[in-house]
């Protein structure tokens, strides 16, 4: 089941630039910084803006839904005829899933690590 909206990302071309941008010009937090690949910075709302370099070049903005059981939401999704790119991803901190709308565009499922909720 989809809970909340995790988070919405953005490629970036400077993470430096956007590091100022993001949090200096426009007085967002920084909340969470991981090896120059990942910004979040926290939106007033309590809502989550990522930026990041690993997507590719072009990439537009993500959205990242949050569930409580990935597994089993992929799973009703394919069930229900949804179309995924590639497998569920654990990278320890959290696990994701890619999704594709009926017009094409991707979101992301995320499920964040138990030790980080």
């Amino acid at each position: 089941m989809i809970k909340k909206i995790a988070f919405v990302s953005h490629r970036s071309k400077d993470m430096e630039a956007d590091k100022h941008f993001w949090g200096d010009l426009l007085g967002l937090k920084l909340a969470n910084e991981y090896h120059g690949k990942w910004l979040e910075f926290e939106a007033p709302d309590g809502k989550t803006v990522a930026v990041e370099c690993m997507s590719p070049e072009g990439s537009g903005p993500t959205l990242a839904l949050e569930t409580d059981d990935i597994v089993a939401e992929v799973a009703r999704l394919k069930s229900e005829g949804v179309k995924f790119m590639g497998d569920v991803q654990d990278n320890k901190v959290c696990k994701m899933a890619f999704a594709f709308d009926p017009s094409g565009n991707m979101v992301m499922l995320h499920e964040i690590a138990p030790d980080r909720a």
